[in-house]
């Protein structure tokens, strides 16, 4: 019996959830609480909607043409809850060369998982790590958890030399501080293994699903972040890296 996990959405034609065109299962579940969260209907594990790992690799092999300079990405939500469909679907893509990208936060990156993560590195997927704040006290305020997980995770890709991606959703008031995108650069600096890192916008397509919903948006009044402020942030987090 092939393994299950819950879902709120796919995507056919994922531009820019990793390199190349890719088939994207967003899965359900997630414990963090990020105010620039657009996806808040996957926080819950409720779902009436699963997906198995049979079902993915057949949505996969039907266009498989059209994503050969692409792959799968499970993203979310917060996808590693879900170990044993994680593991199922990173030992076919592994087997059969479909290139898998993991979109997470890291925020299950734990002792207690560590075994999980083991394993699920020998298949080596593509990791795309989101970094929420690199300040630890603002991280809080922004997620509504304390421990940096990403970061530990990040420890632990370079360890296992790992390739992987980084990115960070900048916005205003909560990760623009200069001091803070400075002090990521000089992390970066560090990084032998990072193959791509991305600064996203914040926008607020995402509200009207807050209203839907009937959950408070807590960054009302917030602006979308523009072209001029992700450049800027860009060229202050290079900068640092180079010193």
């Amino acid at each position: 019996m092939s393994i299950v996990a819950p879902y709120f959405k796919i995507e056919t034609f994922g531009a820019v959830d990793g390199p190349g065109v890719r088939l994207v299962i967003f899965l359900q579940g997630c414990p963090m609480r990020c105010l620039y969260c657009h996806n808040p209907e996957s926080w819950t594990m409720n779902s009436n909607k699963s997906i198995s790992v049979d079902e993915v690799i057949a949505i996969y092999s039907k266009n498989k043409t059209f994503y050969r300079n692409g792959g799968i990405t499970l993203s979310g939500g917060e996808p590693l809850i879900h170990q044993a469909f994680c593991l199922g679907l990173a030992e076919i893509c592994y087997k059969n060369k479909i290139s898998l990208a993991l979109d997470t936060s890291g925020v299950t990156f734990t002792k207690q998982n560590l075994s999980f993560f083991n394993k699920l590195s020998t298949f080596h997927p593509l990791w795309i790590v989101d970094i929420k704040q690199i300040n630890p006290a603002k991280h809080l305020i922004l997620t509504g958890i304390k421990a940096q997980n990403e970061l530990k995770l990040i420890k632990f890709l370079e360890e296992k030399h790992e390739q992987y991606w980084m990115r960070q959703v900048l916005l205003r008031g909560y990760t623009d501080d200069k001091k803070d995108l400075t002090k990521l650069g000089l992390f970066i600096r560090k990084l032998k293994y990072l193959s791509n890192f991305e600064i996203l916008p914040y926008h607020t397509l995402g509200v009207k699903k807050y209203q839907t919903l009937k959950i408070p948006y807590k960054l009302k009044g917030i602006n979308d972040t523009t072209k001029i402020d992700v450049h800027n942030a860009k060229l202050l987090i290079t900068t640092s890296r180079k010193k």
